[in-house]
């Protein structure tokens, strides 16, 4: 018997029948091929010779943030490249206010706002939602940009106090290297 070879965009099966992951995603219940490959109906994936390795629990992000709500952030991610691959992510991350810092966080506001580029923990992911977490020091905003004139913002004086060349002041969970974070690897 021959197998099928899938290309990408090719529908694989139900979604109850295949999972969706690194080589597949799903549209409604339907599973389609997101890499070249066959399907295999007793694992529920599709096997390709190129693996491509996924993000996966405890990995750091990169991302930017895009809407600040009151209790979370939502981020586009950006994940680190492991050994020469960009892995498999989801789109877009969530930043619950419990997990913005390792102190009491009043207001979503007061630790990020729409454009700061951060730095960020997986905590879990399912299918296409990550939860991410900035809580350790290394972790946070890492550029931040004025949200009256658009200038970035420096670190002059106390950790998460920010001012830019005109004067306004803004609060941000920074990581320890603000601004000073070099080449980033994505």
């Amino acid at each position: 018997m021959s197998e099928k070879i899938l290309l990408p965009g090719e529908y694989v099966g139900p979604g109850e029948v295949y999972a969706e992951g690194a080589t597949t995603y799903a549209a409604g219940d339907e599973i389609f091929a997101a890499a070249v490959g066959h399907a295999d109906e007793s694992s529920g994936t599709v096997k390709t010779r190129i693996s491509k390795p996924s993000l996966k629990e405890g990995d750091i992000v990169y991302g930017t943030v895009i809407m600040v709500m009151d209790s979370f952030a939502i981020v586009v991610i950006y994940p680190e490249r492991k050994e020469g691959v960009l892995p498999a992510a989801p789109p877009e991350g969530k930043i619950p206010v419990r997990n913005m810092s390792q102190g009491f966080t009043r207001m979503v506001r007061d630790a990020f706002r729409i454009g700061d580029i951060i730095r960020a923990r997986v905590v879990t992911i399912e299918g296409e939602k990550a939860e991410l977490t900035t809580r350790d020091p290394e972790l946070g905003v890492i550029k931040a940009f004025c949200s009256v004139c658009r200038k970035p913002l420096e670190n002059k004086g106390g950790r998460g106090m920010l001012s830019c060349p005109d004067g306004h002041r803004e609060t941000r969970k920074t990581a320890t290297d603000y601004r000073k974070y070099g080449n980033i690897p994505i």
